[in-house]
Formats: C-alpha cells, structure tokens, sequence
C-alpha cells in the first residue's frame, strides 16, 4: 500500500510538473500573474511591483507615467475604476524564464488582472493600452469577458489610447477582416510577422474608432456595463447612439 501511495502522488507531481511546463509555454502571461505574489518583488507606495532593487528609480519615473496613462483614458472615456496589479520589469527577468512581452501584457486569473510592463513598454502608449485591457475587464467582468468579448474589439479599444504611429492607416483602408479575428488565437494565429500583427492591430483600432465615431466615447462604460448584465455583443456594439 505504501507503495501504491507512493507511486500515485510521485504521478501526480509528475503530471502537475508537466502542466505548468505546458502553461509556462502556452499561456506565460497568466502564470506570471498567479506568481505575483510569490516573486520577491519591491511594492512602491501606489502599489506598482518592481524588481528587486529598482524601487527608487521605478518610483521616480513610473508613479508620473502611470498617471499619464491614466489620464489619457480618462479624456478618451472617462475616469478609470480599475486597479490592476502594475509590475514594472527593468530586466525582463522578474518572472524567470517565462517568456512574457517585452513591451507589456495583461493577463488576468479569476477575478485578478495584472499588467506587466516589459523594459521596452516603458511610455505612456504602451502603459495606457495596456491598462484600458484592465479597465474593459474591470467594467465587464471575467465571465462576460471570456463569453462575449472578441479579441478584434478589446485589442482595438486598448488601442483607441495608444497612439504609436505604426497603427495609423491611410483613409480607405479595408480593415473589415478585423471583426473576424474574434479569439485570441485567431488574433495572434500564425505565428504573425511583425508587419502583419501590426496590420491586425492596425484594423482593430479602426474597426472600433469607426464605431466609436456613431456610438460616442462617452458612453462607453454604460455600454459595457450592458455586456455585464448580459447583453449580446452584436447587440451592443452595433446598437445606434
């Protein structure tokens, strides 16, 4: 019996070592996210997590620019409610050997979302995307979120307050294949090259800003509060002004 119990728990050791090599692999973001808390990491007064030894410099510099990202969804939609756990890497190296975007991410586990801000993320474009991907979540909800919500039109919301050049497109462009992107996996299907997930990113933003245009901004939280109660997607999105 004792070895019977013995062989049953080494297995399943086994087996959890294997799925969190696989979600090491396939889903990085969420990983870091459930290990925040057992990083070691520095917490600055606003509740921002850098690494080890970066307090006084991250201080300085990200408590001003997670304002400015804060306030430039304000003026594109109103206050923001949402309180993501920020971590701010310097090295890229704060969660290990998981390989996170050295930009920035969002991720979130249950009702947790948490915002990794890369060593080349570190400008108000980057940091305000990322945070608006935590304010859709925080106003709809994980379920709904998860339920209703296509990858083309939470990518392309993030990106009504990043304002990168890159993403700008010539008047005219067809960019109605957007709306078919509607996974995560098929947003990021390929692997893409960086021209063609620019191209993706590119007609997500237009696709909202062309509905933005008739909706209005300013009602933007109201309509995604009716996606938290439940409303369908085409319904609210597509719903005149």
């Amino acid at each position: 019996m004792h070895r019977r119990t013995l062989a049953l728990a080494l297995t399943t050791a086994l087996l959890l070592l294997a799925i969190a090599a696989a979600l090491a692999v396939t889903a990085p973001q969420a990983v870091a996210c459930a290990l925040v808390n057992a990083r070691g990491l520095e917490t600055l007064p606003d509740g921002t997590r850098v690494e080890p030894g970066h307090a006084v410099q991250a201080q300085a510099e990200f408590t001003q620019l997670l304002a400015q990202a804060r306030e430039r969804i304000g003026h594109a939609f109103g206050t923001p409610r949402a309180q993501p756990i920020v971590v701010l890497q310097h090295s890229g190296r704060a969660f290990g050997i998981l390989p996170l975007n050295t930009y920035g991410s969002t991720s979130f586990v249950g009702t947790r979302a948490c915002v990794v801000i890369g060593p080349q993320g570190r400008n108000t474009d980057v940091v305000a995307h990322e945070l608006m991907h935590a304010e859709l979540f925080e106003r709809v909800g994980s379920w709904q979120r998860w339920r209703s919500v296509p990858a083309w039109f939470d990518e392309g919301l993030a990106m009504q307050v990043d304002h990168r050049p890159a993403y700008a497109l010539p008047a005219g462009t067809d960019t109605a294949f957007a709306r078919r992107l509607h996974s995560e996996r098929d947003f990021f299907a390929g692997p893409p090259s960086d021209a063609e997930l620019t191209r993706r990113y590119a007609a997500a933003k237009a696709e909202v800003g062309h509905w933005l245009a008739l909706a209005g901004r300013e009602g933007v939280y109201a309509r995604l509060e009716r996606l938290r109660q439940g409303a369908p997607f085409d319904e609210v999105v597509q719903a005149p002004r």
